[in-house]
């Protein structure tokens, strides 16, 4: 196997990631390996590399740092966003971002695309309020928020925001909307229809905004300033900022709002935050590349999906125990648990293939081939069945969770007519 050094310390960090991005086109299908030395903690780059799904790994060299790129080793995603996020209504409509910058709005029972919802340029990620009255697309190339009332599934504003806006999150109770730019360092926090309320100054490269499930706090985790910045989601002044692990990227609370859970890419682990005084309690070892964590319904157990090593961490919430270590697919970019409790759905974006594990035993029950880079899970209202976003395909895997299987892969680009 060849190894291919690059120096790229005098590029910007944005650079430094295009020139790793050609290399995978120059020599994927050769078995050969690149050693890149970038110089100080590549944080954004590492991140962005993952967030891709390109198989890299990240090594020190006396007082540099070396990312290492396989490109044989996943199977990224590459050029315009297909369907990636998707949302369940509790009526049974399925929503996804689609090609031709637009929403589809899919029939969950007879698997039909409906109609399209013209959206903003490039929109990446959906959410929901909880009520399922309004739909939020984040349009990262036209800065900005879509705003849909799902009542008709027509528009009724579009909200400007910062740059690059990726992940919203809706407070519970749906009056506010909290929208991280990377570009910015900032928060936008916009009212249901749309309404600038504040912009909140965050740390360096902020990630996956979450907000506690009893509305009080929205936890922002900074990915290249390794810390949490605490916003009060009554008046979204800033009451806090929490050293984590290296590289956080996403959070999960338990059901009771008691704790945070920050999964740390570069350090490869879950900080806990204890949310009545915002102190760091604790720290779970977890996988490579831990990013997206989750905690069940019941608050027993927590979850960590581990980009880099392929495999599930599983924690006991009561100590924080590691209790089972869950092997999936390559680059196991999204997962989440059914409604009823009962399983566990994973993307492996690296190989277009999706795991069922059984949240009790966790265990891995069934591995199903889907469209290309499976990414974003939703599920029906019964827990009967699981929608997939399959970004590379631009189509939504539909899998009958009883059964095991891919019932239909719905085409989220075209239209009912034709």
């Amino acid at each position: 196997m060849e190894t291919i050094p690059l120096d790229l310390r005098a590029l910007p960090p944005d650079q430094q990631v295009e020139r790793l991005k050609d290399q995978y086109r120059l020599l994927r299908g050769q078995g050969a390996v690149v050693r890149a030395r970038l110089g100080a903690l590549p944080a954004r780059q590492y991140i962005s590399l993952l967030e891709r799904g390109y198989r890299v790994a990240l090594d020190k060299e006396g007082a540099d740092y070396v990312i290492e790129l396989r490109p044989d080793g996943s199977t990224p995603r590459l050029g315009w966003r297909g369907a990636h996020s998707v949302a369940s209504h509790a009526d049974g409509r399925v929503y996804a971002n689609t090609t031709g910058n637009r929403v589809a709005v899919i029939d969950g029972s007879t698997r039909r695309v409906m109609k399209h919802i013209a959206a903003g340029a490039d929109p990446s990620h959906l959410e929901l309020s909880r009520d399922g009255g309004r739909l939020y697309v984040a349009n990262a190339e036209s800065n900005d928020v879509t705003i849909i009332d799902t009542a008709g599934d027509r528009t009724v504003a579009t909200a400007p925001c910062g740059k690059r806006p990726l992940l919203p999150c809706v407070a519970p109770d749906g009056n506010a909307l909290f929208v991280p730019s990377g570009p910015e360092r900032s928060v936008t926090v916009l009212g249901r229809d749309g309404a600038l309320r504040k912009t909140v100054p965050v740390g360096l490269a902020p990630h996956d905004i979450a907000v506690s499930p009893d509305g009080r706090w929205a936890y922002q985790p900074n990915s290249a300033s390794h810390h949490v910045t605490v916003i009060d989601a009554r008046d979204f002044s800033v009451a806090a900022e929490v050293p984590a692990g290296l590289g956080p990227g996403h959070i999960a609370f338990d059901p009771e709002s008691r704790f945070a859970y920050v999964a740390n890419t570069l350090s490869d682990d879950v900080t806990v935050i204890r949310t009545s005084d915002h102190e760091a309690v604790a720290r779970i070892p977890a996988g490579r590349g831990a990013h997206l964590p989750a905690v069940d319904r019941a608050g027993r157990f927590g979850y960590a999906a581990n980009f880099a090593s392929d495999d599930l961490t599983v924690w006991d919430c009561r100590d924080y125990r590691v209790v089972a270590t869950i092997p999936v697919g390559i680059y196991p970019h999204f997962f989440a648990i059914s409604p009823d409790g009962n399983r566990l759905v994973v993307s492996n974006t690296g190989e277009s293939s999706v795991c069922l594990i059984d949240a009790r035993a966790h265990e891995t029950r069934a591995r199903l081939e889907v469209g290309g880079a499976p990414a974003h899970i939703a599920f029906s209202p019964d827990s009967e069945c699981a929608f997939v976003g399959c970004e590379r395909s631009d189509e939504v895997a539909v899998i009958d969770l009883r059964r095991q299987s891919v019932i239909e892969m719905i085409r989220a680009g075209q239209s009912r007519s034709a």
